[in-house]
C-alpha cells in the first residue's frame, strides 16, 4: 500500500491513456480534497475517432463511451490495488473539441 500522491495519480492516469489511447496526457491539475480525487486533464484525441467523427457521428459517440467505460475500470482497479483504498464512485467526462476531460474518484 502507497500512500495517496498527486503524482502517483498523475503517473497512473497517464499510463492508462497511453494504455488505452496510445495517447499521453498533455497535461494535468489534480487535487485531493478528503475522501475525493479531482483530475482535469488535457489530452489529444485519437486521430483515428477524430478521423471518423464528421461521416460516423453515432458509431463514434459510442466508441468514446465504450472507451470511458474501460478506461474509469481500468483506473478504479488500479487505484484501489496501489493505494489500498475502496473506490465508492468513479465519475469521468471527456469533450472532444476542447479535448478537456474531468475525472472524479470518490473513495472510502
Amino acid at each position: 500500500m502507497e500512500p495517496i500522491s498527486k503524482k502517483k495519480i498523475a503517473t497512473l492516469y497517464t499510463q492508462i491513456s497511453q494504455e488505452i489511447f496510445n495517447v499521453g496526457v498533455n497535461t494535468q491539475k489534480i487535487d485531493i480534497i478528503d475522501n475525493k480525487i479531482l483530475i482535469l486533464a488535457q489530452s489529444k484525441r485519437m486521430p483515428a475517432l477524430e478521423a471518423l467523427s464528421e461521416e460516423y457521428r453515432e458509431l463514434v459517440m459510442s466508441l468514446d463511451a465504450a472507451l470511458s467505460t474501460k478506461y474509469k475500470k481500468m483506473l478504479k482497479q488500479k487505484v484501489e490495488l496501489l493505494f489500498d483504498i475502496e473506490v465508492t464512485s468513479l465519475f469521468r467526462d471527456y469533450d472532444p473539441v476542447t479535448e478537456n476531460s474531468c475525472t472524479v474518484i470518490c473513495f472510502k
